[in-house]
């Protein structure tokens, strides 16, 4: 699996932490709805970060069981938590125990994969029956500036990174797809929902798309999409307090396997 936001950039942790600390509500809020208890057996694929397995082991308690897995677990392997295990792993090739847990996670994964559906299979097969699948992606249909002027360099540079995720397989439109294809995986009592938030200046996003830029600033110099030039001045513009941007719908869906 390829994935070119990787855990190993040097300033990865700050990002997902600027992420974590918009997006965790939401997903807590839909795990708790789920019922997500005391002795649950739960699986987080793509763990990044790792606030979300901590919160599922304080939530399941010493007689609970946690597995969390990414391609690359130096922030997992952070955690000191005695019912988590730690996994290097890939949902796309490799394999997973099959009728094993209570509820399956992810966010921000499925997104970036060309064909979602053979790792859906695989995560709903881990799932006992009665179990849960939590699935959490982004769609770039509301993504774009709404204040602040500039909008050619901000076109530029903010296509030039959603064209970069895309040679590596990359769907911005993943999220609005949520609810069909957890659907189609035959689960049941799916629910969907999407949430659309300003960002820009001193919002809380704005770093996540800053060293996200940042991040993959080589990359789309090398790849002729963009200057430093133009990268400067997108980040000059979108920490101008007079900015306001609307960012990607954070979607979810979710349902429960027949028993």
């Amino acid at each position: 699996m390829a994935y070119l936001l990787d855990n190993k950039a040097s300033r990865e942790l700050e990002r997902l932490e600027a992420l974590q600390a918009v997006a965790d509500p939401f997903t807590i809020r839909r795990l708790e709805a789920i019922g997500v208890r005391e002795g649950w057996r739960c699986l987080e694929v793509g763990g990044g970060g790792g606030s979300i397995a901590r919160w599922l082991c304080e939530r399941v308690g010493p007689a609970g069981r946690v597995v969390a897995t990414d391609i690359e677990t130096r922030f997992l392997d952070a955690l000191d938590t005695p019912n988590l295990e730690v996994r290097r792993h890939d949902i796309t090739a490799d394999a997973l125990e099959t009728g094993a847990f209570d509820v399956v996670h992810e966010r921000s994964l499925l997104e970036h994969l060309r064909e979602p559906e053979p790792v859906l299979r695989k995560m709903v097969t881990a799932l006992v029956p009665g179990g849960w699948l939590l699935v959490e992606d982004s769609d770039y249909g509301s993504f774009g500036q709404v204040r602040g002027g500039h909008e050619g360099v901000f076109t530029k540079v903010s296509e030039a990174f959603l064209s970069l995720l895309a040679s590596g397989g990359h769907d911005r439109m993943r999220g609005r797809k949520l609810g069909c294809l957890v659907r189609e995986q035959g689960l049941e009592d799916v629910q969907f929902e999407s949430r659309a938030t300003e960002w820009g200046g001193s919002r809380p996003l704005t770093p996540v798309w800053a060293l996200a830029i940042e991040h993959l600033r080589p990359r789309m110099v090398d790849a002729g999409l963009v200057g430093h030039g133009d990268i400067d001045a997108f980040l000059a513009l979108i920490r101008n307090p007079d900015f306001v941007g609307l960012t990607a719908c954070g979607c979810a869906a979710w349902g429960r396997k027949p028993v």
